[in-house]
């Protein structure tokens, strides 16, 4: 039996981007592929108490979300993600075969006693259980263990080792996968869940393979092209092209191509994914993507003032977004990073009792450049050009 699954969360993890829609045909040929790929689970989309609509990943229980699930599974397992702030278990109906198959549960540290009551609930009803701590390296050892404790009494499918922020390095995963092997109870599954902020995540996925070879039945997460919030997640096609390549597995690489082919490309018109260097930068502070997105807004904001601020609103707050508290650490570092007074000061000595001619961009500069000149041989003015040089008129400044 192999020891790997592999999960593929496009319909759910790259729904942040797109406001979770999708539509309804992207929906069913984006599953109809993965399924004809032969990937072991495939999640499609959320459980949540509103939002959900046609055309969305979102769904109020297994009869709403019946729909999209093939009559032919072709041996994949369906499912689903809860966030425990944003979905009542005692909504979700039992589970009766033909629609998902699991609910992976997902929840901050400070939810973790509440959720595995909802992880029990969830195989009263009839599902497979993922447990999905947010953040795992934000456990300390003797926290995980006592959370591993009580995992161990629902004893669910998989216990996922999740990189929310993409922080983690090799060593790091070492770690927390011999950490959770040797007291996480042996019929659950370990998952691996990562984001590629740092370039590591196909590498860390492929090593968490390697580590867990003849110790644990593991499930890796991936997402076609990468599709996910900020710098994205491990591709599904790269880690199944290694387990096709290096250990002799099945999956339907033309299948998988083709859904990038059919799909990716008119999804990736409407929004963007993928490494850049302040996604970088939110990998090295564990900070949540959002504020990377509210501060690289900011005009002529430098990579070096988003480190700054990251580092200023501290390791807790930066895990959430708090846009209030963006501002101000923002505004703050303005005042105290430049002081423009001494800079007025020799502008009003260099313009004092002289004309100033002010230059903008626009069509008008080029059709009344031989006034301009003009103006500028009569009254001797000094010139000023706002984010352009004029071709004939430069030589003038």
């Amino acid at each position: 039996m192999s020891h790997v699954k592999l999960l593929d969360c496009t319909l759910r993890d790259g729904a942040y981007l797109i406001d979770k829609q999708f539509g309804d045909t992207n929906i069913k040929g984006i599953i109809s592929g993965l399924v004809k790929t032969g990937i072991d689970c495939i999640e499609i989309g959320f459980l949540q108490n509103d939002g959900f609509g046609d055309g969305k990943t979102v769904f109020k229980n297994s009869a709403d979300a019946k729909r999209f699930i093939p009559k032919n599974k072709n041996g994949s397992i369906f499912t689903v993600l809860a966030d425990y702030s944003r979905y009542a278990i005692d909504n979700l109906d039992d589970y009766t075969g033909d629609s998902f198959d699991a609910v992976r549960e997902c929840f901050f540290k400070a939810e973790r006693f509440d959720a595995i009551e909802n992880c029990r609930k969830i195989k009263e009803k009839g599902y497979l259980c993922f447990v999905q701590p947010v953040d795992i390296l934000g456990y300390t050892d003797n926290e995980l263990i006592e959370l591993l404790q009580l995992v161990n009494e629902v004893e669910p499918y998989c216990f996922s080792i999740v990189d929310t922020f993409g922080s983690m390095y090799q060593d790091d995963l070492h770690r927390v996968f011999e950490l959770i092997h040797h007291n996480l109870v042996s019929t659950c599954k370990i998952g691996f869940h990562s984001h590629n902020n740092m370039q590591l995540s196909n590498a860390l996925s492929q090593e968490f393979v390697r580590i867990s070879y003849g110790k644990r039945e593991v499930v890796v997460d991936g997402t076609i092209s990468g599709m996910g919030r900020g710098a994205g997640n491990t591709p599904t096609e790269l880690i199944a092209q290694f387990l096709v390549s290096q250990m002799e597995y099945s999956y339907d690489m033309d299948s998988l191509l083709d859904i990038i082919n059919d799909y990716m490309g008119s999804i990736r018109s409407r929004c963007f994914w993928g490494y850049t260097t302040p996604y970088f930068l939110a990998g090295c502070y564990s900070a949540h993507v959002n504020n990377i997105a509210y501060l690289t807004k900011k005009n002529s904001i430098k990579n070096r003032d988003i480190r700054y601020i990251l580092n200023k609103i501290g390791s807790v707050k930066r895990k959430r977004y708090d846009y209030e508290l963006l501002e101000k650490t923002y505004l703050k570092y303005l005042e105290s990073d430049i002081d423009d007074e001494p800079g007025f000061r020799k502008l009003d000595t260099l313009l004092d009792g002289r004309k100033v001619l002010l230059l903008v961009p626009g069509w008008s500069a080029e059709a009344e450049k031989t006034s301009i000149r003009a103006y500028i041989d009569k009254n001797n003015p000094v010139v000023i050009s706002i984010n352009f040089l004029h071709k004939d008129i430069k030589k003038l400044f």
